[in-house]
């Protein structure tokens, strides 16, 4: 009978999903079944596949679990990758049938990614402003801004209420 560790797995990494998560999944894994640095290395480069499995090319003979860690954060972190999420954050609006829960939980996955280690007041205003800008109908955004939402959350809620009473 197989113990319960043997059945947690490392699902594989290619470089579309979050690098973090993937790092924390990993860490958290290694930590929990006991895992050398040695076997650290070496499930990290077997989960590694696609566009991040090309990093073991270049990391060379001499890589270390740090070295790759480094190389993956350089290429898939989001850390490098704010001003690119800024822009798309600044550039966000609602599309047409596009629920306002789903730009809610855009807009909020968008501030994380632009603002990974900001206090959680400016992340708190960016996402509000950015959230009523992005509802890219004038008269929803006036009529939000005069309950003077103090979060997202708030804007969310006025904003599902009036266009409810107001379609």
């Amino acid at each position: 009978m197989r113990s319960p560790r043997s059945l947690i797995k490392l699902t594989p990494y290619n470089g579309s999903g979050s690098l973090e998560t993937f790092l924390a999944k990993f860490e958290n894994t290694a930590k929990y079944l006991g895992w050398t640095d040695v076997d650290k290395y070496y499930h990290l480069c077997a989960s590694l596949e696609g566009a991040a499995g090309q990093i073991l090319w270049d990391a060379g003979p001499q890589a270390t679990t740090e070295s790759i860690t480094r190389l993956l954060q350089t290429r898939f972190g989001n850390e490098f990758q704010a001003e690119r999420f800024k822009a798309e954050l600044s550039a966000r609006r609602r599309n047409p049938r596009e629920s306002l829960q789903q730009l809610y939980q855009d807009i909020c996955r968008l501030v994380a990614l632009a603002y990974p280690s900001s206090e959680v007041a400016l992340s708190n205003y960016v996402a509000k402003e950015a959230f009523i800008t992005s509802l890219d109908d004038p008269r929803l955004q006036l009529e939000v801004m005069k309950k003077e939402p103090r979060n997202i959350e708030e804007a969310l809620n006025y904003a599902t209420k009036l266009e409810a009473h107001c379609p």
